[in-house]
C-alpha cells in the first residue's frame, strides 16, 4: 500500500495526469440532416432526366477468322435505360441489357459496373459473322444508334510457282508456301504428302522450316527424291485456306515417255478436208434430164422410141 502511494506521489510530481475523455459526437441537427437529404434526391432527380449521349461514329472491326472480335457501344449517362445489340442483316435481336436472346453461346454482352461501355463479344467468329451490327438506346426523343462493321477475315495459303512440278529421281524437291492476309502469323504450319501429314518425318529425308511475320513463309525439303514422293502436296495453317501443288518424280526414259505422250494427247491442227468431187454438181441436172425424157415418153403417142434414130 505504502508503494503504491509513492507511485501515485511521484506521478503527480512529474506532471503526469490521466487524459481527459474525448468529448461526446455531434450529433447532425434536423436541419442538417434534412439538407444532405435534399441533395442527395437532387442529384438523383437530375440523373434521371438527363439524356443519354452515344458516339454514333460508325467503326469497322477487322478479326481473324477463328478469333475473337470485341464490339464496343460507349453510353454516357444511360441511367436506369437498357442497351440494345442487333445485327442488321437481319434484324434478329441479339441482346437487351446483359440479356441474351440467342442459343449461339459464341455471343455474350461484356459490362462492368461504373463503365458506359457495352461490349458484344464473339467467339470463333465465322464466315457467317461478317456484317454490320448495332447498339441502341430508347431516349425521351428517339433511338439513338451506332453502327459498328465486322470483317471476318480470312488467311491465304500459296505455293510458289506452277500447279504442277516436275523433277528428276535423286535430285530434291523445295516446295515454298507463303500465307498472307493473316493479322496473326499462324502458329504452325503442316505439309500434307496426299492425306498424310510429313512435317516429322526426318527419317524419310524431309525437313520443313517456317518463318512467321507479316507474310508467313514455310520451305518443304526432300532430299533425293524418288517415285514414291509424286502425289498431292498441301500447305495448310489454321484458319487458312489451304494450297495444293502436284509433284512428278520420274526416272529419265520415265520423263521422256510422259513428254512425249503429253505432246500425242495435245490437239494439232486438223487435217485439210478433201476436195469435193467434180461430179457432185452435175447430178441433180441429170436427174432433171432423166425425169424430161421419161415424160416425153409418156405424152407422145408413139413412144419416144420412134423418134430416136436408129442405128
Amino acid at each position: 500500500m505504502a508503494a503504491l502511494l509513492a507511485l501515485l506521489l511521484l506521478g503527480a510530481a512529474r506532471g503526469d495526469a490521466p487524459a481527459s475523455p474525448a468529448p461526446p459526437a455531434v450529433a447532425p441537427t434536423e436541419a442538417e440532416g434534412e439538407a444532405a437529404w435534399r441533395e442527395l434526391w437532387a442529384g438523383a432527380l437530375d440523373a434521371l432526366h438527363r439524356e443519354p449521349s452515344l458516339n454514333s461514329t460508325r467503326e469497322d472491326v477487322p478479326v481473324q477468322l477463328g478469333g475473337v472480335a470485341f464490339l464496343h457501344c460507349p453510353v454516357r449517362d444511360l441511367g436506369e435505360r437498357g442497351i440494345s445489340w442487333v445485327r442488321r442483316r437481319d434484324w434478329h435481336i441479339i441482346s437487351s441489357g446483359l440479356f441474351m436472346y440467342t442459343n449461339d453461346e459464341r455471343f455474350q454482352v461484356l459490362h462492368s459496373e461504373g463503365s458506359d461501355d457495352w461490349i458484344l463479344q464473339i467467339k470463333y467468329v465465322q464466315k457467317r459473322d461478317n456484317g454490320t451490327y448495332e447498339c441502341q438506346v430508347s431516349t425521351g426523343s428517339g433511338v439513338l444508334s451506332r453502327q459498328v462493321a465486322l470483317h471476318i477475315v480470312v488467311p491465304e495459303a500459296f505455293i510458289l510457282g506452277a500447279d504442277e512440278h516436275h523433277v528428276d529421281a535423286g535430285s530434291d524437291i523445295s516446295l515454298v508456301c507463303i500465307i498472307e492476309k493473316s493479322p496473326v502469323p499462324p502458329q504452325y504450319v503442316f505439309w500434307y504428302h496426299n492425306a498424310r501429314m510429313i512435317n516429322y518425318d526426318a527419317a524419310r529425308g524431309v525437313a520443313v522450316r517456317t518463318e512467321r511475320g507479316g507474310k508467313t513463309q514455310s520451305t518443304l525439303a526432300i532430299r533425293r527424291a524418288a517415285p514414291r514422293h509424286s502425289g498431292n502436296y498441301t500447305c495448310r495453317a489454321a484458319d487458312t485456306e489451304p494450297a495444293s501443288i502436284l509433284v512428278y518424280v520420274s526416272e529419265g526414259s520415265d520423263k521422256m515417255a510422259a513428254t512425249l505422250s503429253r505432246s500425242s494427247a495435245a490437239p494439232g491442227p486438223r487435217p485439210p478436208r478433201p476436195a469435193a468431187r467434180a461430179a457432185a454438181p452435175l447430178l441433180p441436172a441429170l436427174l432433171l434430164g432423166a425425169l424430161l425424157l421419161l415424160a416425153l415418153d409418156l405424152l407422145l403417142p408413139t413412144g419416144l422410141a420412134a423418134w430416136l434414130p436408129l442405128r
